[in-house]
């Protein structure tokens, strides 16, 4: 199944990165020469997603500048106040006009070696007809030792288990989004949610997960070639 439309969390205060991120937006944190979002961008693409949208609210200029430059076709949706990862969802709802859409923190380093384990997780979710599905990674594989896992899975529906650790992919259904309130929630509310109605699943990625957590992997990390 194709799915056509992406969103890329843009909108946080990125206060682990402090202080770079006094003056820098964390998306725009360069590793390798080239800054977080474009890793984003670049795997979108590279899935074939065709429209392609972020939210912004700390330091928005700097961000709708860098894409209006860079990559004007991208819809921005700007927050006057900050909305989580939920309630930056319902804002944008009149962009997901399809069925199925991706979001993505665009403080992984996304690289191609995702794809084979993202299409697997796009199959798992719509030929079962699942709500959600969200992208994992092995805890030995996180280059970051002391991110905590969240999520298990049993039977390929994920479960409260914490056992691996969610990379910041995920593929939602826009139903999900109907009859809810533009106001600021975590996504994990609709997560816990699924899980209870037994309605999402997952796919574990195998190789190594690179996250900007905080200062200290980022200067790590920037130390790494590391390419998409």
């Amino acid at each position: 199944m194709e799915i056509n439309k992406a969103i890329i969390l843009c909108a946080g205060f990125g206060k682990r990165v402090l202080p770079l991120t006094s003056s820098t937006p964390k998306p725009l944190l360069k590793v390798n020469q080239m800054p977080l979002i474009e890793y984003s961008i670049l795997l979108l693409k590279e899935l074939g997603v065709r429209e392609i949208a972020v939210n912004v609210h700390y330091l928005k200029d700097k961000i709708i500048s860098y894409l209006e430059d860079k990559h004007p076709q991208i819809k921005i949706f700007e927050e006057k106040v900050i909305l989580d990862t939920g309630g930056a969802l319902i804002n944008a709802k009149s962009f997901f006009t399809e069925d199925y859409f991706f979001v993505l923190n665009s403080d992984t380093i996304w690289q191609k070696n995702y794809i084979p384990f993202i299409k697997s997780l796009i199959k798992k979710t719509t030929e079962n007809s699942l709500l959600a599905g969200l992208l994992l990674a092995e805890k030995k594989n996180s280059f970051d030792p002391d991110l905590e896992p969240d999520f298990s899975l049993n039977n390929n529906l994920l479960v409260s288990k914490k056992e691996y650790i969610y990379t910041g992919f995920q593929v939602l259904n826009s139903k999900l989004l109907h009859n809810k309130t533009n106001e600021p929630f975590s996504v994990k509310e609709i997560w816990d949610d699924l899980i209870n109605k037994k309605k999402i699943t997952g796919e574990i990625f195998k190789n190594t997960f690179f996250h900007t957590t905080n200062i200290n992997i980022y200067e790590m990390l920037k130390n790494k070639n590391i390419t998409f």
